[in-house]
């Protein structure tokens, strides 16, 4: 599979209030972030670093227990112990709190992160671990909590939430509604052996299983009481104060830390998947796809952009031409004293007539074409903009698991530029369409 990226003069997603939480145009926005950013994290590293913060045995050792439900490979519970007990600094992922399935936006999070963690690396702060977190609730920042998978007739089927009968449930339903693919039976068999009752453990561990980075770990969504109320800045800082934490990856908009004693947030990646048949309904309408992802496509339009405006007309004008070539033809006979009256004649009806059949056909024909495109372009529009919002705040990551492998999130981590605020696009294609 190659992969092929271009970078669109987009970034992030508007507010609830503004049209359907479509990407903005912001072209003149910067787009690599500036290496002074990474020097701020660093500071802010050592910093919380330095307040030694430590918390009872008992609590680290019920969280390096929830660390092992999820994961009990010995680096994640090593890296979960060191940062509980003050020795090493987090990079906070937020991910969906009870939903189950992962999504696109909580991978580009975590690839976010990771790029964080390493940059911090290299400016030697110590061990930094990135720590994946469900805290966060549906509707908080107009969060719907899907995580779909496409239809191939371009239906959306929510598969995020548990159902009320468990796992067992879910994983039955999901058999129903998954595309067949050569790669549906492994994801499957992946997702039975991870298969658990509570949302959060279940994903927790097909992410810490998909991204097998060894200075990863993984917090329950309520550390005490209080950090499930509130909104999640409040949840935020009182994580804060249980565990170093230097920087959160969001997505979207950006707020500035209330104190400096806070996690500076940190932008997450934003990117659109464009499979083969999408980028063929791009070519053939030649749209762009920054056209579709802002709101921008008049589908009308594009459906009749490569047919005539008026087949009438067209046939029309066509059909006078010839007629008036025969006539010119029958004067010349005339003139050189020949005179078939009858076959003219003939010759005019039959024109007429078969032009008049092709014009029937060809009105039949384009009326038919333009359905068909519309079609098309309304899946070209579900695929890009599923459900009116950005693809990766709607589609889940195993949709393109069940496509292309589980070699697809190591290959989108590879491609994608982690520091850059612009929207991205990938183009997957086989390689000999390469």
């Amino acid at each position: 599979m190659s992969y092929r990226v271009v970078k669109l003069p987009l970034t992030a997603s508007r507010g609830s209030s503004n049209r359907a939480h479509t990407l903005a145009r912001l072209s003149s926005r910067r787009s690599k972030l500036p290496k002074t950013i990474f020097s701020a994290f660093a500071a802010q590293a050592r910093r919380v670093a330095r307040r030694g913060i430590t918390l009872s045995a008992d609590r680290v050792d019920r969280l390096v227990a929830f660390q092992r439900q999820a994961a009990p490979a010995r680096r994640h519970v090593d890296a979960a112990r060191a940062l509980l007990r003050g020795e090493a600094v987090a990079v906070i992922v937020p991910l969906l709190h009870d939903v189950a399935a992962p999504r696109m936006d909580e991978v580009l999070r975590i690839f976010s992160g990771l790029e964080l963690a390493r940059q911090l690396r290299q400016r030697k702060v110590g061990r930094v671990i990135t720590v994946l977190w469900p805290a966060f609730t549906a509707g908080e920042w107009g969060e719907t909590g899907i995580s779909a998978i496409l239809q191939r007739g371009g239906e959306l089927e929510d598969i995020g939430s548990l159902q009320a009968d468990g796992a067992e449930q879910w994983l039955a339903r999901l058999r129903d509604v998954l595309p067949g693919t050569g790669f549906s039976s492994l994801l499957l068999d992946q997702l039975s052996r991870a298969a658990d009752d509570d949302a959060d453990l279940f994903k927790l561990r097909l992410l810490l299983r998909w991204f097998g980075e060894d200075d990863m770990a993984v917090l329950p969504a309520a550390l005490t009481a209080s950090s499930v109320e509130g909104v999640f800045a409040d949840r935020l800082r009182v994580l804060s104060r249980q565990v170093a934490v230097a920087g959160v990856v969001m997505s979207g908009r950006l707020t500035a830390s209330a104190s400096p004693e806070d996690p500076i947030p940190y932008p997450a990646a934003s990117a659109t998947i464009i499979e083969g048949k999408v980028e063929s309904w791009l070519n053939k309408f030649s749209l762009r796809p920054e056209e579709v992802l802002s709101g921008e496509l008049n589908a009308e339009t594009a459906a009749r952009r490569n047919l005539p405006h008026d087949v009438n007309q067209v046939f029309n004008s066509v059909k006078e031409r010839v007629l008036s070539e025969v006539l010119r033809f029958e004067i010349a006979l005339n003139d050189l004293g020949f005179r078939p009256d009858t076959e003219i004649r003939k010759a005019l009806t039959g024109v007429d007539i078969g032009f008049d059949k092709l014009r029937v056909r060809a009105a039949g024909e384009s009326g038919r074409e333009v359905e068909v495109n519309q079609k098309q372009l309304g899946k070209l529009s579900q695929y890009l903009l599923p459900d009116g919002r950005a693809q990766q705040e709607v589609m889940s990551l195993l949709h393109f698991l069940n496509f292309y492998g589980f070699e697809f999130a190591a290959n989108l981590g590879d491609v994608l530029q982690h520091d850059d605020v612009r929207h991205q696009a990938v183009y997957l294609a086989d390689e000999a369409a390469g």
